[in-house]
């Protein structure tokens, strides 16, 4: 009974953390749609974007996703797909991107603070994230009218 207890105390604990972070996350989102900064970063990030072929509001979830990590990026694709209905295929390559370049600043904070050179690690990241990211954008095809929209509305499966 000890065992079922610790873990429901430890999944507790660990769906803390993740509110913690995308509750924030998500607060922040809606602040700048509202205030149309959304549509500034959007504007900004269009040359990204568009380099990429991704969905035109995609350029915030990579901004997130980059200087955040990937959970905090994670929360800003759910509230972007959610929000603008951002296509499967724009996920899919935000995700791709991340893979390589989340965080990028604090990962290679922490790998210089073991010794390795924080140029070579930032450079080496961010050029394979953008070569695997135009590739995968170059063999997917782009989205057509017919249901490419994710949907993460309450309820569905």
């Amino acid at each position: 009974m000890s065992a079922i207890i610790e873990i429901l105390i430890n999944l507790l604990s660990f769906l803390w953390s993740i509110a913690r972070l995308l509750v924030p996350i998500m607060i922040i989102i809606e602040i700048f749609k509202d205030t149309k900064l959304i549509d500034k970063i959007s504007d900004l990030f269009r040359p990204v974007t568009k380099f990429f072929t991704l969905s035109e509001k995609s350029g915030v979830s990579l901004l997130f996703g980059m200087f955040f990590g990937l959970t905090i990026g994670a929360g800003a694709i759910l509230q972007s797909v959610k929000d603008y209905n951002v296509d499967k295929r724009s996920v899919f390559l935000i995700i791709m991107f991340l893979s390589l370049c989340h965080a990028i600043f604090e990962d290679s904070l922490i790998m210089a603070a073991v010794g390795a050179n924080i140029v070579h690690l930032l450079i080496a990241r961010f050029l394979a994230a953008i070569v695997l990211t135009f590739i995968l954008s170059r063999f997917i095809k782009e989205p057509t009218a017919d249901s490419t929209t994710l949907d993460v509305s309450e309820g569905s499966k």
